[in-house]
């Protein structure tokens, strides 16, 4: 099967797997993830782009619908999108200056706090 130019067509197994071991990585898991497990989420994204089709990006929708028939994947993704959310508005309600005149209150001058860091 040839694309129209005549080139062959592109795997795209293995494409972004050392990319997503990466993010993977950077998110938290271990230096070196399981070869499957890159492979599963590889998959899932490959499946997400399609849905994605003409769009050019993928959104949490197109991730969601092909995990409609996976109800435990699916119901992992929503509980790691409410945490994010939640940490999101905590992070909004965070108010800079509440931690200078926390720190301010401590009395005395320096080596007066019990905890030094």
């Amino acid at each position: 099967m040839e694309s129209r130019r005549g080139r062959p067509p592109k795997e795209k197994k293995g494409l972004f797997a050392k990319d997503l071991s990466q993010l993977m990585y950077g998110f938290g898991d271990v230096p070196n993830p399981a070869p499957d497990t890159v492979n599963v989420l590889e998959e899932m994204c490959i499946k997400a782009s399609q849905v994605a089709g003409s769009r050019n990006k993928v959104r949490v929708e197109d991730f969601k619908f092909i995990l409609r028939n996976d109800p435990k994947k699916l119901a992992r993704v929503e509980e790691l999108l409410y945490m994010s959310e939640d940490i999101k508005k905590a992070r909004q309600s965070f108010d800079p200056r509440e931690m200078e005149v926390a720190k301010g209150a401590g009395g005395g001058g320096e080596g007066s706090s019990k905890f030094e860091f």
